[in-house]
């Protein structure tokens, strides 16, 4: 049996002090985020020199986050709380972004590692191919990727405009993200924003909310391999993540995009997003206790912060969750709407992720 929410004397102090502090600023968000966009996520190698883990590694540095992330299965991993207690809590956001390898050289042919969502019956965008040279992924050629209809699938290819592609290149879209009226526009916001996100709440929680981490461990992992194909599974590398931990006592919370669901009223600039089932019951169920306790602390914070978190009853893509809920109980979905996934236009609101850099941790210290 959960605790019961917070009273308003007790939680606005967090939320109040996450406002204060200028690493929650939108800003400051926006900046870390670009660093994060800007860095190569291919799948399954997020963790090596010259890839996004480089960047993350900063990232917590500069948050002041206890030593440095470490690895645990080619994923990062952030301890926060009392080291030599039992595993309490894990909060997962994978690193990787959707990626392709070459299917054939002579006409830059691809086939996907990731499943694919691309607007209309052709498509083309920025790209750059990837490879592991001299201890470092680095970046061996630019141009853009092809999506044509072919059959029941695409044709894929990439058309370099500088570099060649090799055998065994990864290939990634790439455009460089914008802020226009709130909005942050690029490739890769899934799941930048949650990696960010997750950064954010050991953070706060490290920083602000120390004595209520007295005898409890989090984890915080930034895992890799998130993305797979349609028939394959998700979350592979949460999956091995598994494997090398303890279950943790209480369970985990998963931090990723979720679907734009106008319908349901799930669209950008509503604050953040928390729901409760994933992939219409094919993922995660939230148990009913932890539901109701989001529900309840749902109204409490946003009475205290307007417009903080809308509860999501509707889609959620399956994640990570998948085969963590194998292992232990998912106690919420969360983190903000996402248009236009898996294309360079993919577009959030700077608002949205500002709240959830509130609304994550004060869920987590009511978890706790």
């Amino acid at each position: 049996m959960v605790n019961q929410p917070v009273t308003n004397s007790q939680f606005p102090n967090l939320l109040s002090t996450i406002s204060a502090d200028p690493a929650s600023a939108p800003e400051a968000i926006y900046t870390r985020l670009t660093r994060l966009l800007e860095a190569p996520a291919p799948a399954n190698s997020c963790a090596l020199p010259g890839a996004v883990g480089e960047v993350i590694r900063a990232i917590a540095a500069e948050l002041d986050l206890p030593g440095a992330p470490f690895a645990s299965s080619g994923n990062l991993v952030i301890e926060i709380g009392d080291p030599a207690a039992p595993l309490d809590l894990l909060v997962t956001a994978h690193m990787d972004r959707p990626c392709f390898r070459v299917r054939s050289l002579r006409d830059g042919a691809l086939y996907p590692l990731c499943a694919i969502r691309v607007p209309g019956d052709s498509y083309e965008c920025e790209a750059r191919a990837l490879r592991f040279v001299d201890g470092r992924v680095s970046v061996t050629a630019t141009g853009r990727l092809r999506f044509d209809t072919e059959g029941d699938g695409y044709r894929i290819r990439f058309l370099a405009d500088q570099g060649e592609l090799a055998p065994g290149d990864t290939v990634m879209m790439h455009c460089a993200p914008t802020l226009t009226g709130g909005l942050v526009s690029g490739t890769g916001l899934d799941n930048a924003i949650g990696v960010l996100l997750a950064l954010l709440a050991a953070h706060a929680l490290n920083q602000y909310a120390a004595e209520g981490l007295a005898g409890r461990r989090l984890l915080f992992a930034l895992t890799d391999q998130e993305e797979g194909p349609p028939i394959g599974l998700f979350g592979q590398g949460a999956a091995r993540l598994a494997h090398a931990l303890e279950a943790p006592r209480l369970g985990f919370i998963n931090i990723d995009g979720h679907n734009v669901d106008e319908a349901a009223g799930q669209v950008l600039g509503v604050g953040a997003a928390h729901a409760f089932v994933s992939g219409d019951g094919r993922g995660s169920v939230v148990p009913l206790d932890y539901q109701a306790l989001a529900e309840a602390l749902a109204s409490e914070v946003n009475r205290v912060r307007a417009g903080a978190v809308r509860l999501n009853y509707s889609y959620v893509s399956r994640s990570d969750d998948m085969l963590l809920a194998t292992w232990a109980r998912c106690l919420g979905l969360t983190g903000v709407i996402v248009a236009d996934a898996h294309t360079t236009e993919e577009t959030a609101a700077l608002g949205d992720i500002a709240a959830a850099a509130h609304w994550i941790p004060a869920f987590i210290s009511q978890v706790l």
